[in-house]
């Protein structure tokens, strides 16, 4: 490969969903780019995502890279003929006690400010839109009827023929070594399969983001912190195609349709987290952490989802997914440039909603690189807003799943 790669203006290494858009957003600004993945597109974590693209979010900050990303896929499916697999069925916002119904206020009062379509959902509607869910536990709803899902492993194909389109470069089962600076500048990346020179390089490495940046002194402030959803046996009486994702605070559940069943997520009160050199670099489907958790956690949680699901216990359980999400301590995105090491930028903690804001972190990074107005505010997401944190340490990565531990709205 040395030698043969020239001009170079951006390599983006990592091909998730938020690696793909950024590689998209930068090739139709005309930036000669190259995308750089281990081994397929969307074959790690993307591909274990729950994928809930709910646009309200307590954090306001993510609702403009959340709203970038559903035009964005607009924009793709356009340029390139190609669906991502978009199942717009609406969320509802479930409150059943005083504490969820003041969040649930708040979540209107952010929808509202922000022209978020919602409507107040009475309990005849519900026990229609959701036959498994007891209505009679409802103390308010609110119905988001344009938030959807998507299909990320798919999303992300769709964003890299869209970057092929636009005269981006992609390579497969490339590993990427070391990132090599001169005078504080990026200079070259140097893979398996040979080196290549460029002016800017994109971590979008996800969970291994670390791994190449740290080389050279660079903490990325993230942990690798699992997800953890079971998807239910086919019931068409309780799960219709209709069927909207429900966020259900309660009972610290999520829930969307799934191939006829329901997926399902039951948030842990402390969420395990790894060190990268601890997860398996090859797509697979490993259990992460303790296996008998897949059965344990429903054991200690489930009591609390009945309460809302009567018949959660009788549901068979067809699958069992764990993955990865990047995590921080406030729960924010964290992306952007380093401010001593020029051309050098990540885009590696997504905070558990990485496919929804992909696109708009994309865009603001190409913005970045491209001396472009930013679009949205990048602030919040700084990289050194933590200050000196070792992002392999256990401490720095407690704080990171206590942050997903106590996250309760949405996906």
């Amino acid at each position: 490969m040395k030698n043969t790669v020239e001009n170079i203006d951006v390599i983006v290494i990592g091909a998730g969903t938020i690696g793909a858009a950024t590689t998209w957003h930068l090739a139709k600004r005309g930036l000669k780019t190259l995308l750089i993945e281990r081994n397929q597109i969307g074959s790690g974590n993307t591909s274990k995502a729950a994928s809930l693209m709910t646009k309200v979010r307590t954090k306001e900050a993510l609702i403009p890279l959340i709203q970038e990303t559903y035009n964005n896929i607009d924009e793709i499916e356009n340029l390139t003929n190609l669906t991502v697999g978009k199942r717009q069925v609406g969320t509802v916002h479930f409150a059943a006690s005083k504490d969820a119904k003041i969040n649930l206020d708040k979540i209107v009062d952010i929808a509202n400010k922000h022209h978020i379509k919602n409507r107040k959902i009475e309990k005849e509607e519900l026990v229609d839109l959701i036959p498994w869910l007891d209505a009679q536990t409802m103390l308010e709803a609110s119905f988001m009827e344009d938030d959807a899902f998507v299909d990320a492993y798919v999303l992300a194909n769709v964003f890299v023929e869209a970057a092929k389109k636009e005269g981006a470069l992609v390579y497969q089962n490339t590993e990427v070594q070391e990132l090599v600076f001169k005078e504080g500048e990026i200079y070259s990346v140097k893979t398996d399969k040979g080196e290549i020179l460029t002016k800017n390089v994109v971590d979008a490495a996800g969970l291994w983001a670390n791994d190449l940046s740290m080389k050279n002194n660079i903490p990325i402030p993230m942990a690798a912190v699992r997800s953890i959803y079971w998807i239910t046996e086919e019931n068409e009486a309780l799960f219709p195609k209709t069927h909207p994702m429900v966020v259900l605070p309660d009972a610290m559940a999520y829930s969307r349709p799934e191939a006829g069943g329901l997926l399902f997520g039951l948030r842990e009160e402390n969420s395990p987290h790894f060190k990268s050199n601890e997860i398996n670099k090859e797509p697979n489907t490993d259990f992460l952490g303790n296996p008998d958790d897949k059965w344990g956690l429903i054991e200690k949680y489930g009591s609390k989802f009945q309460e809302f699901f009567p018949d959660f216990f009788n549901m068979g359980i067809k699958e069992v997914i764990t993955g990865i999400s990047t995590y921080t301590p406030d729960g924010y995105y964290t992306f952007g440039k380093f401010p001593d090491k020029k051309g050098f930028y990540a885009a590696a903690g997504c905070a558990g909603a990485g496919v929804a804001g992909s696109g708009g972190i994309g865009r603001l990074i190409a913005e970045m690189i491209n001396n472009e107005h930013l679009f949205t505010d990048a602030n919040p997401f700084r990289l050194d807003r933590f200050g000196e944190i070792d992002p392999t340490s256990a401490v720095f990565r407690q704080r990171c799943a206590d942050a997903r531990s106590k996250k309760k709205d949405g996906g």
